[in-house]
């Protein structure tokens, strides 16, 4: 056998191997990336959720200040609903953009970054809805309410004359201190608590478990 002829020999045998390499690969992927792929589009579901809600409520509490902007009472806790609606819409926007932005035909490690960065999203919408629901839910309770008894008294009574002054600044004042406070008290358990299983899975639910599982599988996948 001539040197030639063995070198085509060669080349046809390395061919083969790139095409067996190159179809395992393939096939690892599929396996690997498709079922980490479909969760993350079931997880995309709830930030489209939560998106429709906060346009909801922009249209409601903004239609809430354009009736009564006249009333300060009455529209500082409306545009705190605004904002934290606004703000949950930015976030949700963010959360739909990155699970849009994931190249699943790219690199693995392309790919789990994604995720990581999916997950900080999450995490950082989840901290500040917590920190955040005893204003903004006392200001929407006064809003809903003040509408509600609106509609069925044709505009005649005003919510906040038949409440408890004293009670109302109460409400505000524990909503505002709770960020800072409640901050610092996660911060405290999360210091105490940290090396608990409980608390990691409580943790783990509560700001995307299915991302984080994703992320593992990824990694799992990128170490073959």
């Amino acid at each position: 056998m001539q040197l030639e002829e063995l070198q085509q020999q060669w080349q046809r045998l390395d061919q083969k191997l790139d095409r067996s390499l190159a179809l395992q690969t393939a096939l690892l992927r599929q396996t690997g990336v498709q079922p980490v792929r479909s969760r993350v589009r079931r997880f995309a579901v709830w930030p489209a959720i939560d998106l429709l809600f906060s346009i909801g409520v922009l249209l409601m509490a903004g239609a809430f200040v354009g009736d009564h902007w006249r009333d300060l009472q009455l529209v500082l806790p409306a545009l705190v609903v605004v904002a934290g609606a606004a703000a949950l819409g930015v976030s949700s926007i963010l959360q739909l953009q990155r699970v849009g932005e994931l190249d699943w035909c790219g690199p693995i490690a392309e790919i789990q970054r994604g995720l990581e960065r999916l997950r900080a999203l999450k995490i950082r919408q989840f901290k500040w809805v917590i920190l955040c629901s005893p204003l903004v839910g006392f200001c929407a309770l006064i809003v809903g309410a003040h509408r509600g008894v609106e509609y069925l008294t044709a505009d005649r009574v005003h919510i906040l004359d038949r409440l408890d002054p004293g009670w109302v600044a109460a409400n505000y004042a524990f909503g505002v201190l709770f960020v800072p406070v409640g901050y610092f008290i996660a911060r405290a358990l999360a210091a105490r608590f940290h090396r608990r299983s409980w608390w990691h899975a409580a943790l783990n639910d509560l700001s995307g478990r299915s991302l984080k599982s994703a992320a593992r599988e990824i990694e799992h996948w990128a170490s073959l």
